[in-house]
């Protein structure tokens, strides 16, 4: 299995290079880094197989995972979602993550560590769970993007180097492309990261394991629940109902209620 290439945006296609104009003009930032996942590499880290020891799944043992999942899910695919409805589905998203074992906060807290929460949704969370440190907390956007039957993953200026403990807060992993991409940008060999988040698909989950062998660091998985699959979008969905999503975009559902992020500083323009 070979990892996933640095990219430099000079050398990329015309329609690949219109792509990711388009992603940074509407999250208005510059990608000074670009990962491309080639279909192949998916293919792989996405096989069949069975959970590692690594990936600790909360529903397995706390029912009550699963209660509030079924309300993420059913919020997500309502035609229309008052205020009431996302309020809701954040407090589902931060019950989830109170049922999980270990908490993020006892994590977070370890000296030397560093914390990523991605943007949006990583952040929004990370931040009412009061995980995010003053000093040495990081919330990089890291988007996904389409490119030659892959994926391209952009990530942000804002991204720690050469962490040796690192704690990933997330709302959900899908195709794990974006987390694995913070992994191969951010760690040492030798590196202990733990990621916490609310749901994940089977794919996703052992797509980071496996990924975290090959990047040897030390991997611990904390997720409220594991289902559904991806479909061709790699969006998670219902295995018996591909029109039916599981959770929807976190951000644009939980980011009208909750409190706007203070700005960042002002955007890197391109060389």
């Amino acid at each position: 299995m070979n990892a996933a290439r640095l990219l430099d945006r000079t050398g990329l296609p015309p329609r690949a290079r219109q792509t990711v104009d388009e992603f940074e003009k509407e999250h208005d930032t510059y990608f000074s880094h670009l990962v491309h996942f080639d279909p192949q590499l998916l293919e792989s880290l996405h096989a069949p197989g069975a959970l590692p020891d690594t990936i600790r799944v909360a529903s397995a043992g706390v029912p009550a995972v699963r209660e509030r999942m079924s309300t993420v899910t059913e919020v997500a695919n309502l035609p229309e979602q008052r205020e009431a409805d996302r309020s809701r589905y954040l407090q589902a998203l931060l019950d989830i993550y109170g049922l999980l074992p270990v908490q993020a906060q006892h994590s977070a807290s370890a000296p030397g560590t560093t914390v990523i929460a991605p943007e949006r949704e990583g952040r929004i969370l990370a931040e009412c769970l009061a995980v995010l440190p003053r000093q040495r907390g990081w919330t990089p956007h890291a988007k996904r993007m389409p490119v030659a039957g892959g994926l391209l993953v952009g990530v942000d200026e804002w991204l720690p180097s050469q962490a040796d403990r690192l704690v990933i807060v997330d709302g959900v992993v899908a195709s794990g492309v974006t987390l694995m991409t913070m992994l191969q940008l951010t760690l040492r060999p030798g590196a202990d990261v733990e990621i916490f988040t609310c749901h994940s698909t089977r794919q996703g989950a052992l797509a980071l394991a496996r990924y975290a062998e090959q990047l040897e660091v030390s991997l611990t998985l904390h997720v409220g629940h594991v289902s559904g699959a991806l479909n061709g979008k790699f969006y998670a969905v219902a295995p018996d109902a591909p029109d039916q999503v599981l959770l929807g975009d976190v951000g644009d559902t939980i980011s009208p209620v909750t409190p706007a992020f203070p700005p960042r500083g002002p955007r890197r323009d391109p060389a």
